[in-house]
């Protein structure tokens, strides 16, 4: 019998349940989470069905009949835009109806999606087009393309894998579209997209990219530039004081409407989370760049720098950086059990200059990704090791640790269908926010 038709093993969750029962709240996971490639598989059948993730920009499809094959948790997909409306994008699954054969084998553009098999065509609304050779008795209807779960949010494509597991997207929809188009997301378009594959389990990547106590010593570049630092990657009374002397000048100048914008939605299995926060790049700088000035034309009808970012949590897998003249998205793509693709997409104004200088607005958050990408990876190989321990999350790792315990909780309910009482109400880290307001001003969970 051929392997691929070797049935998979059966996963033993008592044992997954038994580790889960002996974690110690507030530590790093045990090994197997790290690495078991068994629980890995267990994620695909149970988590991953359950997350809303960034796969698009909406300029990638500029017009009807536009479309892509990208990925979806190892599930090839096309996106295409059926329609001339700012949300007229669908999602299907790269499964012809016929005989199952790949139907798009690249982007493209066309009046139907047309399987190179055997010429069936399928309308961009995704109802089967080819119908002549249909057997008698077969009814049209029920060959239509598998659709793909998907919400465009302010020019972001969003899909999931199932539906009926999916958490709710509409708050996220309502909380985050005026603050991603003040932000020029649904303006923008890319300029540079690059793929760090990171020889790690997806969820070092994610503890990594959540916390900046490692910021001092792995990203010299990143502690230069952000002023955030002063009080996320080191506890230091005297520089958290100049940090909140440069919040409250920052404060003084942009004024209490746009220093208090904000929004905390840490999610549960029923709704999606979602999460935006601003604060000042420090030192007088104008963006995220080398030298601090301006790399690209102002976004979403500024008219001036504010010296600000923005930053957006979409999801767990999906994120965004806003300064105000580029954005970088963020997309953590769980590949195996031990390897993460980590995509960055850089966008600007859609009517920047042609000529814009992509190495000049990518530079930081390349040069960070580069050593992320080293660190988590010699993080990977020292947990492989048959003396690796877990170890205690400092107060600067906050964020991981919160999606850590999130992370154990969800699984847990997954894989016995029985939802446990939270322990604590999850509460906003207040260094994100600038503004002690608007990191109050959060949303809590049922679950």
């Amino acid at each position: 019998m051929p392997a691929s038709e070797k049935a998979l093993p059966a996963i033993d969750r008592n044992r997954v349940l038994g580790l889960i029962a002996e974690h110690r709240k507030d530590w790093s996971l045990q090994q197997a989470f790290y690495l078991d490639p068994e629980i890995f598989e267990l994620e695909r059948q149970l988590w991953f069905p359950r997350q809303w993730v960034i796969v698009a920009h909406a300029s990638e499809v500029p017009e009807k009949g536009r479309y892509i094959v990208r990925n979806l948790f190892d599930e090839e997909i096309i996106v295409v835009r059926h329609g001339d409306g700012e949300a007229d994008i669908a999602a299907y699954y790269n499964v012809c109806t016929h005989r199952g054969s790949r139907l798009c084998t690249k982007d493209g553009r066309g009046r139907l999606l047309v399987c190179p098999y055997h010429a069936w065509g399928f309308r961009l609304t995704g109802e089967l087009q080819t119908r002549a050779d249909l057997p008698e008795g077969v009814d049209p209807e029920e060959l239509g393309l598998h659709k793909v779960p998907t919400k465009v949010i302010a020019g972001l494509v969003l899909c999931g894998l199932d539906s009926s597991s999916l958490p709710d997207i509409e708050p996220a929809a309502a909380g985050l579209t005026d603050l991603l188009r003040e932000n020029g997301v649904d303006g923008a378009r890319i300029i540079a997209r690059k793929s760090y594959l990171t020889k790690a389990n997806w969820k070092l990547v994610l503890e990594n990219f959540l916390e900046c106590y490692h910021c001092r010593p792995a990203h010299p570049e990143y502690f230069r530039v952000n002023g955030h630092v002063k009080v996320t990657a080191m506890r230091d009374d005297y520089n958290a004081r100049k940090w909140q002397d440069e919040i409250e000048a920052w404060h003084s100048v942009i004024g209490d409407a746009e220093f208090n914008k904000g929004i905390w939605e840490p999610g549960d299995l029923d709704t999606m989370p979602f999460a935006m926060h601003r604060k000042p790049i420090g030192s007088g700088r104008l963006t995220l760049s080398d030298d601090g000035q301006p790399v690209s034309r102002l976004m979403g009808g500024r008219i001036s720098y504010d010296g600000g970012e923005n930053g957006f949590r979409i999801g767990r897998l999906s994120f965004l950086s806003a300064p105000n003249d580029y954005l970088t998205m963020f997309q953590m793509v769980p590949r195996s059990a031990n390897e993460t693709d980590v995509i960055l997409t850089w966008l600007v104004d859609k009517d920047a200059d042609i000529d814009v200088d992509a190495d000049k607005i990518s530079w930081m958050w390349d040069v960070t990704t580069v050593q992320d990408k080293k660190i988590t990876e010699d993080n990977a190989l020292g947990i492989a090791s048959r003396v690796y321990r877990p170890g205690p999350y400092t107060p600067l790792e906050s964020q991981t640790a919160f999606f850590i315990e999130t992370y154990l909780s969800q699984m847990q309910a997954l894989m016995t269908g029985q939802r446990g009482e939270r322990r604590e109400q999850w509460a906003a880290p207040s260094q994100l926010f600038a503004s002690p307001k608007a990191a109050c001003t959060i949303r809590r969970p049922s679950d």
